[in-house]
């Protein structure tokens, strides 16, 4: 069975600060996966990463740094 992806089109990855070079921290699939990288409940990870593709949030912080998510279209 293939892995789904966020929105069935985006991998989540998510970097380091700016001032840190953007290093990229993790990729995760979808929100089950992005719970678990970040220690969050499914609930809560789905409602962040909705704000974050909505355009609501800009941020996250993972490990007390203020981290930017970008959502990768693995059509293009």
């Amino acid at each position: 069975m293939a892995t789904k992806l966020f929105k069935n089109k985006y991998l989540i990855g998510i970097y380091a600060p700016e001032c840190e070079g953007e290093t990229l921290l993790g990729l995760c699939d979808n929100a089950k996966e992005f719970s678990e990288f970040m220690g969050i409940t499914y609930k809560n990870a789905h409602d962040i990463l909705t704000k974050l593709f909505l355009g609501i949030r800009h941020y996250i912080r993972f490990c007390g740094k203020i981290c930017k998510v970008e959502f990768i279209d693995i059509e293009e």
